[in-house]
């Protein structure tokens, strides 16, 4: 049987992350998650879905 790693549940900057992490859910209304470090998605990247939605609009129109 494998021994897992003994930590400290009351170590300062578990307490403060888990403060700062209840706050956030409270500001964004009542336990919805939002992410804070999202990554940006490049225009210049092709995207097939955009390129689909863009012709899609496009006969539309017509």
């Amino acid at each position: 049987m494998k021994k897992s790693k003994i930590t400290k549940s009351n170590a300062m900057d578990k307490i403060i992350k888990m403060i700062a992490r209840d706050e956030q859910m409270e500001r964004n209304g009542g336990g919805q998650w939002v992410s804070t470090h999202r990554v940006h998605k490049s225009k210049k990247q092709y995207s097939r879905n955009r390129f689909k939605k863009g012709t899609k609009q496009a006969m539309n129109d017509e």
